[in-house]
């Protein structure tokens, strides 16, 4: 925003800026005084310098509060440039410890292959007890029919179907490999 002073004329050659600043024609030129100057100053030979030399301090005021807006405005931009690296930085770290603990549980599988099937052995992710094994069966829409063993070393044949919801598979579960599905019982 330029600097800009309010002149107006008192008198056919006066000129005043309310309380900061007058000038006006006198014996031998043009004299000015302003606010924060003692006495008077002149005489000048154009009513311009005398204007100049009344606005000087003022101009000077102006330019430094400008500058002093801009670099405010210069750090504020700087700061949320920052802000949006470092917010964009840790969605790039939240994504790739996800994809990381997805491979971990999926045994490496890609993402369009992250799909629960019939065949999959999936083992309880706490390690105190991996031994604890489903075998899915079946895939309903939602729920999964599984067959559950408490030992690697206990076979599926003969073992109960169980439900589970599809997606408390990948939360509490990672697949550990393929397995045959065991025949149904003959009634």
């Amino acid at each position: 925003m330029p600097f800009v002073a309010q002149w107006v004329q008192a008198g056919s050659d006066l000129f005043q800026w309310g309380r900061k600043a007058a000038y006006w024609k006198g014996q031998k030129g043009w004299w000015a005084s302003r606010q924060g100057d003692e006495g008077i100053k002149g005489p000048f030979r154009t009513p311009g310098s005398a204007q100049a030399w009344a606005e000087a301090p003022f101009r000077e005021q102006h330019r430094i509060a400008q500058q002093k807006e801009r670099e405010d405005a210069l750090q504020a931009l700087e700061a949320r440039r920052a802000r949006l690296a470092s917010r964009k930085a840790r969605a790039l770290d939240r994504a790739e410890a996800q994809e990381a603990r997805d491979l971990a549980t999926w045994n490496g599988l890609p993402a369009d292959a992250r799909v629960v099937q019939p065949g999959q052995v999936w083992a309880l992710k706490d390690p105190r007890f991996a031994q604890r094994q489903i075998l899915v069966v079946e895939v309903k829409k939602t729920i999964a029919v599984v067959l559950a063993r408490d030992a690697k070393a206990r076979p599926w044949k003969g073992l109960a179907r169980e439900p589970r919801t599809l997606g408390h598979l990948p939360r509490l579960y990672r697949l550990v490999g393929m397995a045959r599905i065991p025949a149904p019982p003959k009634p």
